[in-house]
């Protein structure tokens, strides 16, 4: 027996005038006509909803559609929601153009439970409801519905109702739900009305996730801002929706003008409206084959736009085939999520009566910018058509290259959401096919192993180039990266080279981790020559522009050799790029030292006459002597630092 609180949305579908409406009220009691205009003509123009008890605890939701040619667009925004399709035929008329129509929409839409209702079963001659049973179940034998048991019934007269519902029932036991049960909450609307003393209240199935009262929601595509003010379920307020059954929201905080049919309510920054996806489309075979970009009515949710529709790896649309199809809507952008189905209806009648001529499922709401003809671009979505929510990851990961991915783009374009994305990016680390940054950005292993080589070989170069240098300054070898690694991104492939060994920082600056400064013998005697004229200049040396010319090698390998011995503490570098050596600047320190045991203070005159050199080399030796934090200024004078 099914459980009390069976959430599941049952759908009618059918030809106009078979009787749906009819056979609703008699199994619910309630007239899902309530536009006077239907009333006056006698058929349903807009959606009609109930709730169906079943009895033993099965109540589902009835959502009752037009089946009037001119009103497909209403019927797809109806069947979108539902998770069974009661299929309507009437016994005196059997099998019409809107009941092929509704069948093949219903199949495109993934709905492969039903139970049909063989209607006005009293005012049909047996043979001609025998031929029409027959004819209904040779129709549906070729579909995604074969085998649904087919009842006779009498709306009127009630013959064949508790058969009817006893088959309802064994169909909600048998028949999981068809929309989605998790990822963020998503009521396609299909009414908004204000209620007086209330507001603005919108209707729909929810599907993914609950709402509650309280709960801030926003408007796609256009991101208006609301809070639940209350939640009602066949008339009955509820403090919470639970998805797969159809809810009233009253929104608080915006016009009943600022929503319309086709609209989604979901959570602030859950969905991503898109104007471009790709998709799996099945083209009928009652269908013309087209070629290129074909023009198409789309329809999905209950949204409805003009798109454009073309091919990936194929160049055309043949009747009853299969294939991917990147979808270009012409206006407002759809907020939609892989794995939603769609219709799409065509500008001409096809041989099977009305204008579907396909239908299928989105796959990609970001896909990328690549050529239809790119096999890649095939192949990846065959990977998504799968539908497995680790290899949804995956694909989107690997296409971010090197830049990699928010984690928060991956939330938006797979639905994905909570501990079920946690578990499933977890699962790709386990594997080793997926790495985070601190940020949560995710790359692909792959990616960050082709970061670390070009950080290896940026070092290697370095080194090459500049061996007496011990390494590159981080900065610098981040730079080496391209323009579209972010920061976060590359500080992992710098972390994992130096915890693999393969580099490592000193003092911020990078260098394989086998580097050793070796001097070639021909850099050993300009060394020792170096330190022979600073030992002989003393406080006095010349410009590094002047040493460069009488070592006579150029001013970059000058640097090299002077930045190699200041590491290696035997040169010292003063402001103004002057070079000292440490025994000179050891002896001038030891004067300064004396001279503030018998003063406190050390004016510019007395300072340069201890230096005993020209201004061009004692101020800069004063500055250094600040910057050692051995002296500060004060006024014209020098203190000792700490008195």
């Amino acid at each position: 027996m099914a459980p009390a609180d069976t959430r599941l949305v049952l759908g009618t579908a059918g030809h106009i005038d078979h009787g749906k409406t009819t056979l609703i009220h008699a199994l619910t009691g309630v007239d899902t006509d309530r536009l006077p205009e239907e009333k006056e003509r006698g058929i349903t123009i807009d959606l009609g909803f109930a709730p169906l008890d079943l009895g033993d605890g099965r109540r589902v939701s009835v959502v009752d559609v037009p089946g009037h040619e001119g009103l497909v667009r209403t019927m797809v925004a109806g069947a979108s929601g539902i998770d069974l399709a009661l299929i309507v035929i009437a016994a005196d008329e059997g099998v019409m153009p809107q009941t092929r129509e509704h069948i093949a929409i219903c199949e495109l839409l993934g709905i492969d439970h039903a139970v049909v209702a063989l209607t006005k079963i009293d005012a049909a001659d047996p043979d001609i409801a025998e031929l029409a049973a027959e004819e209904a179940a040779d129709l549906l034998r070729e579909t995604s519905l074969a085998g649904a048991k087919i009842v006779p019934v009498s709306a009127i007269s009630g013959q064949g109702l508790d058969d009817l519902r006893s088959a309802l029932r064994d169909l909600v036991d048998s028949s999981p739900a068809r929309t989605p049960r998790s990822g963020p909450p998503r009521l396609n609307v299909d009414r908004c009305f204000a209620a007086r003393g209330f507001g603005c209240v919108v209707t729909g199935t929810l599907i993914g996730s609950p709402f509650a009262v309280g709960d801030a929601v926003e408007i796609q595509p256009t991101a208006l801002r609301a809070r639940v003010r209350g939640l009602q379920h066949h008339g009955s307020s509820a403090q919470q929706g639970e998805p797969g059954v159809r809810c009233a929201i009253n929104l608080q905080g915006i016009d009943v003008s600022d929503v319309s049919r086709g609209n989604v309510v979901s959570t602030p920054g859950a969905l991503q409206p898109s104007t471009t996806f790709d998709t799996r489309l099945h083209w009928l075979a009652a269908a013309a084959p087209a070629e290129g970009r074909v023009a198409v009515e789309f329809l999905v949710g209950t949204a409805e736009r003009r798109a454009h529709i073309a091919p990936i790896g194929a160049d055309s649309f043949e009747p009853g085939a299969a294939c991917f199809a990147r979808v270009h809507i012409d206006g407002e952008a759809l907020t939609l999520l892989p794995g939603d189905r769609f219709i799409a209806r065509g500008f001409a009648r096809t041989e099977m009566g009305g204008s579907t001529v396909g239908g299928g499922v989105v796959l990609d709401i970001a896909p990328p910018h690549r050529r239809r003809s790119d096999p890649s671009l095939a192949a990846e979505l065959a990977r998504l058509a799968k539908g497995e929510p680790i290899t949804d990851l995956e694909v989107r990961i690997q296409r971010s290259g090197l830049a990699g991915i928010s984690e928060d783009r991956l939330r938006r374009e797979t639905g994905q959401q909570g501990d079920a994305l946690a578990n499933s990016l977890a699962e790709l680390v386990a594997s080793e096919i997926a790495l985070p940054t601190v940020n949560r950005s995710w790359l692909a292993a792959t990616a960050i192993a082709e970061l670390e080589r070009q950080l290896l070989v940026a070092l290697d170069a370095y080194h090459e180039g500049k061996p007496l240098r011990p390494g590159m300054p981080i900065g610098a070898l981040r730079g080496r990266l391209p323009d579209n690694v972010p920061s976060d991104v590359a500080q992992l492939a710098l972390d994992r080279i130096v915890a693999s060994g393969a580099a490592a920082i000193t003092d911020d600056v990078a260098h394989r981790s086998e580097h050793r400064l070796e001097l070639s013998d021909a850099d050993q005697l300009l060394v020792d020559r170096i330190l022979a004229e600073a030992e002989n200049f003393a406080l006095e040396p010349p410009s590094e522009r002047e040493w460069s010319e009488s070592l006579g090698v150029s001013r970059e390998h000058l640097l090299n050799l002077l930045a190699f011995l200041k590491r290696e503490g035997r040169l010292v570098r003063a402001p103004g790029d002057l070079w000292f050596s440490t025994g000179a600047i050891a002896a001038l320190r030891e004067r300064i030292t004396a001279h503030f045991e018998m003063h406190q203070r050390l004016d510019t005159k007395a300072y340069k006459s201890l230096i005993g050199t020209t201004r061009r080399t004692a101020v800069p030796l004063m500055e250094y002597f600040d910057d050692e934090h051995l002296t500060s200024r004060s006024g014209d004078a020098r203190v000792l630092r700490g008195r």
